[in-house]
């Protein structure tokens, strides 16, 4: 064409944009300004804008928006709007919200798109405001407005306004759109008022609701039903979605296999599953992944390596499911192997996948795998997660390497009362019992309150080092001091303690007074404390508690006749194994290590 005007360059420009060519579209407006032939209208800048917004061509924008300033175009609404929503498109809300201030008279699409900017953002309390605003300017909520504002209150938990704006929503007559019902639906779930849902949710059949509209109002219920664990309601909704000949879609799905997961039901999931095959979604990369979940809690474990392997989709959560439920069933070497899948594609390990990872190598024997998941760690930044931190140092003293548990807990400065927890066990795991109270001590000081494991655990310390008087006033402090209530665990740990010291009427006092019943460990520890301090008078009295509370069990037979051979009782052991012969006969124990790697 020779002759190019205005209209012309508006038109070939506009065309690309709409044609999915919209970086054709800025080459050409580029060429357009380089040869100063014409100047762009708004409209033409509106155009431009929505190119870069769909390319996330920022640089761009901002030239757009240099030219609208020096042109003082802020006048034009429906030009601003096309600023904001590149902006926002682009992810950059700062300048979107400067561009929003600079309109001269925004309407209620320039509210609505930066509510969702700031929506797409999760930046609630800021939509919140700028619906304030838009409410306080007389400027009309809509359709599109209602559901957002319902969302932010859902996030927050801010019940009040959520039923400020329900009763807007009646008075403005939008209460039948299907998106603004299902929102109020699902703010009153997320705010633990089922009763309120429910009874919302009783009123949607006076909307006449297309049968999409319908599916999403049934959906966000369901969602309700499971998010509050409320699974037999949930059931039953589902059959009666089913029922109705309705077609499911993916989140019906998703809802119904995470109520399978929820109450362990393995035949209810196979019919949800047959279900997603009907409808096409088995392979679907979010239903696919629940599945995988579904079937490794089930304990279906090659089933869910099956079905992994035909996902053509395997995005992280798929990933992440199978990989913690194989660590958290014992199945540590797949867990590592499929971590090690991972790594070789080249896909993201995120801070979960990592902790299940450590997790599974603390139950290996050897501290190979464990040390190349640390190193990895350290690569990807993950060594300063609390999550990943308490991992390693558990893993380092499961495996016995102490050393490095306290250096990463002493190279860590902001610390939580797991990761305090977890090297009190570990120094008391690995025969450091004075640097396990030392550290209990330390925590205490710091202002982190102990739980019942991390007592446990500083008590087992002090069990092991013989440190009677520390583990006593410990024992005495869990009520008067940290408000526990000790378990049978705490109690053992005491009377283990006591034995071994040789103080044997306080054990014995402290055994008749515990609220538990005494158990065969607890009689085995006071046991193997009459062997050390030769106190051949107590062996038949604890000997007659043990028979008495495992009569049926043979290993009791063996460690009492091994007691009486220890401390020369010969006709004692005599008659034991005659009796034992009766029972039982024991059965040969079984251990594995790693002898290379």
């Amino acid at each position: 064409m020779l002759e190019r005007n205005e209209v012309t360059w508006t038109t070939m420009i506009s065309g690309y944009t709409n044609n999915g060519k919209a970086d054709t579209g800025i080459k050409l407006y580029t060429e357009m300004v380089d040869s100063k032939a014409e100047v762009a209208n708004s409209f033409l800048y509106s155009i431009v804008l929505k190119s870069c917004a769909s390319l996330g061509n920022l640089q761009m924008g901002r030239f757009i928006h240099g030219r609208i300033s020096y042109r003082r175009l802020e006048f034009d609404t429906v030009l601003m709007n096309s600023l904001i929503d590149m902006y926002v498109k682009c992810g950059n809300l700062k300048d979107a919200q400067k561009a929003f201030c600079d309109i001269s008279v925004p309407n209620s699409t320039s509210f609505n798109i930066l509510i969702s900017g700031y929506n797409k953002e999760g930046y609630m309390e800021e939509m919140i405001g700028i619906i304030c605003t838009m409410h306080q300017k007389g400027i009309k909520l809509d359709d599109f407005t209602f559901p957002c504002a319902l969302k932010a209150c859902s996030s927050l938990s801010l019940l009040a306004i959520g039923k400020l704006i329900h009763c807007y929503i009646v008075k403005s007559g939008f209460i039948c759109s299907c998106f603004t019902f299902s929102s109020l639906i699902d703010m009153y779930s997320n705010c633990r008022q089922m009763i309120e849902a429910v009874k919302l949710f009783n009123q949607y059949a006076d909307c006449k609701l297309s049968t999409s509209g319908s599916l999403a109002v049934l959906n966000s219920m369901l969602s309700g039903y499971v998010d509050n664990e409320q699974n037999v309601s949930a059931i039953n909704l589902i059959s009666q979605i089913h029922s109705s000949g309705m077609q499911t879609d993916c989140y019906t799905l998703s809802n119904a296999l995470k109520v399978c997961i929820n109450l362990n039901n393995l035949r209810l999931g196979h019919q949800v599953h047959a279900l997603a095959v009907i409808n096409g979604y088995e392979l679907d990369y979010i239903i696919g992944s629940i599945l995988v979940d579904f079937y490794v809690k089930s304990g279906r474990v090659s089933y869910a390596l099956w079905l992994f392997q035909r996902l053509p989709i395997k995005d992280i959560i798929a990933w992440s499911c199978l990989i913690s439920g194989c660590a958290k069933i014992g199945l540590n070497s797949l867990a590592f192997a499929l971590y090690r899948d991972m790594i070789r594609l080249g896909l993201q390990v995120d801070h979960f996948i990592i902790s299940s990872v450590i997790r599974a190598c603390s139950s290996l024997a050897g501290l190979t795998s464990g040390k190349q998941v640390h190193a990895f760690c350290i690569k990807s930044g993950y060594e300063i997660e609390e999550v990943i931190v308490t991992s390693l140092v558990d893993m380092y003293s499961k495996c016995g390497e102490i050393e490095d548990g306290l250096a990463l807990f002493n190279h860590i400065s902001e610390r939580d009362s797991v990761l305090w927890t977890g090297i009190i066990v570990g120094c008391g795991r690995n025969g450091r019992e004075k640097e396990a109270l030392m550290v209990f001590k330390d925590m205490i000081k710091s202002g982190f309150k102990p739980n019942e494991v991390t007592l446990l655990g500083v008590l087992s310390a002090c069990k092991h080092a013989g440190l009677v008087d520390e583990g006593l006033t410990i024992f005495k402090s869990m009520e008067t001091e940290h408000g526990i209530e000790p378990s049978l665990e705490h109690y053992y740990c005491i009377i283990g303690l006591l034995g071994q010291a040789g103080f044997f009427e306080e054990a014995e006092e402290l055994i008749n007074v515990m609220p538990f019943e005494a158990n065969t460990i607890v009689w085995r520890s006071l046991l193997v404390a009459c062997v050390t301090h030769k106190r051949t008078e107590m062996v038949d009295l604890i000997a007659k508690r043990l028979l008495a509370t495992s009569a049926d069990d043979p290993s009791v037979y063996v460690t009492l006749s091994n007691v009486y051979a220890t401390m020369g009782m010969w006709e004692n052991s005599s008659k034991l194994r005659a009796t034992m012969k009766e029972v039982g006969l024991k059965e040969a124990g079984q251990s594995w290590i790693q002898t290379t790697g």
